[in-house]
């Protein structure tokens, strides 16, 4: 057999390898759907509907029977996991590349079907709500999906947020090492510190702390919606608001069912509530793991990474607070007001909007530039580069200067009072230089293929590598919609590329990785 022969008879074992994990996931995804179709049932049968609300749970029917479709045959045409004991870490790469591209594309099968959007539209959009990027190529959000629609966009964020393999992981025991290179593939951060062992464990306990939290949201948005009377122009929070703003506040997503996102809301105590759940959504969950394992917060307080992190929040809000009051004349509890809300959505990479960042002053929007670039923790929701990731970096260079001066000396990198082995030193130090590659080659892109300014096109890129949501010096609005197919789908690879962290999609190009 020739090599091309034998490379091509791989791929298809390969693909037949990972067909099952891929379709369960994909059968998981038809069940979500059916429940935003049932919830469509709901609210129409309970008089919870608008005229645009017509055709959406249609919609999601049809989407549920066609991803169930699919997931049944990529079922049958899988080989037996049982057979192949467990998945090996080639073929995990490649499953977890498959789900989240297979996730974008029939995640935005119900906005083809429901709002009439163009499949490179829908593919973004729902490539968007995955990984918990939260920009959008809607630039009427409440006129264009019905409630079921708005729904399934926050419910695919809160799957996105502490990922659909991690979860598919601890549904499925039975993938040997290959479910612990799937955890690892999708889980943010250079290290998984703190976990237990066993990963299925591992992903049982994430997923439930997640839930809870997210749960715990949405109890006080529902209680306060029902003791606060909304001011005059302003959306009350019921029911239906206080699901979806919990769904993508936990998930620092940011895809709020209003055009105007949280200010549309006009209520200080909510914005709060908010910015403490989205605080809280970018801690690494393995501290809230060992704070509930050791009902102790010594854990917590030990680790840098989050020393760090709540010093980079109180002095963002510290100085941006002043910036306003003394630029924008503005009262200093308004400004304090804003100042949290817009450095806890930035720094978490959520995305929600209170107030026009870009009519700050030039030092306030250049902080807010850099807590984007910077992100919360590893093994949080948040996107970003990460604050652990900034850490060792600047370990790493400030023992390099030493080195320089005295290069007998033995300096050695430490994290949380334990020292850094030197791959982990080196997967920081290549993963920023890959991160600053992609975004330079982003820019340049869509500069070529849109004529988008450079200004624009590093925002834009910024804030889909990074899945961040908003997008700094936009033209007009800050959405997407303008921008061309093809503009849209390399958004959209970038941001899956950046939520999987560049190893994962990158190992795919090698030919090593194809060769037995």
């Amino acid at each position: 057999m020739s090599q091309t022969g034998a490379s091509s008879a791989e791929l298809v074992a390969a693909l037949r390898r990972v067909a099952r994990p891929v379709g369960a996931v994909t059968g998981g995804m038809a069940a979500f759907m059916l429940l935003c179709a049932f919830s469509g049932v709901l609210m129409e049968v309970s008089g919870y509907h608008r005229l645009v609300d017509e055709g959406g749970t249609e919609a999601m029917w049809i989407a549920s029977i066609v991803t169930f479709g699919a997931a049944a045959l990529l079922w049958r045409a899988g080989l037996e996991i049982e057979e192949q004991r467990g998945l090996s870490r080639r073929d995990a790469t490649l499953a977890v590349a498959l789900i989240w591209f297979g996730a974008g594309l029939f995640g935005g099968l119900p906005f083809v079907l429901g709002a009439g959007l163009s499949p490179a539209d829908a593919f973004f959009e729902a490539a968007s709500g995955f990984t918990t990027t939260g920009a959008t190529i809607l630039a009427d959000i409440e006129g264009t999906l019905s409630r079921p629609l708005l729904l399934w966009r926050s419910l695919i964020q809160w799957l996105g947020g502490m990922g659909v393999v991690v979860l598919f992981v601890a549904v499925f025991p039975n993938l040997g090492v290959g479910g612990k290179h799937m955890f690892r593939s999708e889980v943010p951060g250079p290290t998984a510190e703190g976990l237990v062992p066993r990963i299925r464990e591992t992903s049982i306990v994430l997923w439930g702390i997640y839930a809870a939290l997210t749960a715990l949201e949405f109890v006080v948005l529902w209680v306060l919606g029902a003791l606060i009377t909304p001011s005059p122009g302003a959306v009350r929070m019921d029911v239906f608001q206080a699901v979806c703003h919990a769904l993508t506040t936990m998930s620092t997503g940011g895809f709020s069912p209003l055009n105007a996102s949280v200010a549309g809301f006009q209520s200080p105590l909510i914005e709060v509530v908010i910015s403490a759940f989205m605080l809280v959504g970018g801690v690494n969950y393995a501290l809230y793991h060992g704070l509930l394992t050791t009902r102790s917060w010594r854990g917590m307080f030990r680790s840098g990474e989050f020393r760090m992190y709540v010093v980079i929040v109180s002095v963002s809000v510290l100085l941006l607070t002043l910036l306003l009051v003394s630029h924008h004349e503005q009262h200093p509890w308004q400004a304090l007001r804003y100042a949290l809300f817009q450095v806890a959505s930035m720094v978490t990479s959520t995305g929600y909007v209170t107030d026009d960042y870009m009519a700050y002053p030039a030092p306030g929007l250049g902080l807010l530039l850099v807590i984007m670039f910077v992100g919360a923790m590893s093994g949080s929701t948040a996107g970003g580069i990460k604050v652990s990731r900034i850490l060792l970096l600047g370990k790493t260079t400030w023992a390099q200067i030493r080195r320089s001066v005295r290069p007998s000396v033995v300096v050695s990198v430490r994290m949380s009072r334990k020292t850094v082995p030197q791959p982990v030193l080196t997967e920081v130090a290549v993963f920023f230089f890959v991160y600053m590659l992609v975004l330079m080659f982003g820019v340049l892109l869509v500069a070529y293929t849109d004529g988008t300014p450079l200004p624009t096109g590093f925002g834009a890129m910024l804030t889909t590598l990074s899945n961040m949501g908003p997008a700094p010096f936009y033209l007009e609005a800050d959405h997407f919609a303008a921008y061309s197919d093809v503009a849209k789908l390399w958004f959209a690879f970038a941001m899956i590329l950046g939520r999987l962290e560049f190893f994962t999609l990158l190992a795919l190009l090698l030919p090593d990785f194809w060769s037995r």
